[in-house]
């Protein structure tokens, strides 16, 4: 399609005041998925595929997945 992503990932971390760990042990990810998401690898492309996917469908993100606890957790 030829389109060029930009994250805004970086910018919306520091607006909330995180740290790239902090951000990465609330989302439940390694700091090194932090950094590539704020360097425009690894996902943002991804990521524009679903805003596109939830407004095709008219939906939120929350409402393409069921989340299920495993164990006694």
């Amino acid at each position: 399609m030829g389109e060029i992503y930009l994250s805004k990932v970086a910018q919306l971390r520091k607006r909330k005041n995180l740290t790239q760990r902090q951000l990465a042990d609330l989302v439940g990810v390694d700091p090194s998925t932090i950094r590539n998401w704020e360097r425009d690898r690894g996902g943002i492309e991804t990521f524009a595929k679903l805003a596109r996917l939830c407004k095709t469908l008219d939906c939120t993100l929350e409402d393409l997945f069921e989340e299920e606890r495993i164990g006694d957790a």
